[in-house]
């Protein structure tokens, strides 16, 4: 998980293994910001206790759905983060066009 974006474009870079995504900083219950915490492997929201897995997916905490994905795709050697396009994995859209980059 890359963390350099966070407070200035909030999104987190996060490469999955075989695929790259930018992972919204935005919380999915009351929209505060959670926290990567690389020792538990996990975003943990310091407000109310939501936790989400390095992909997004929530699994504690009072978070009704998963962190929203934004676009990216690759403009020749330069990952583009496009946060006009989101993707809802609870709309089944990780996985479509323009939600990850394979690598």
């Amino acid at each position: 998980v890359y963390t350099v974006h966070k407070t200035d474009h909030g999104v987190w870079m996060v490469n999955l293994g075989d695929k790259l995504v930018a992972i919204s900083t935005t919380c999915t219950h009351l929209g505060c910001i959670p926290n990567w915490l690389s020792n538990d492997n996990k975003f943990k929201c310091p407000c109310h206790g939501s936790g989400f897995q390095v992909t997004g997916m929530n699994f504690e905490g009072p978070a009704p759905r998963p962190l929203e994905r934004h676009g990216i795709y690759l403009d020749g050697e330069i990952v583009v983060v496009d946060k006009s396009k989101k993707f809802r994995q609870e709309l089944n859209q990780w996985g479509l066009d323009g939600s990850e980059i394979t690598i």
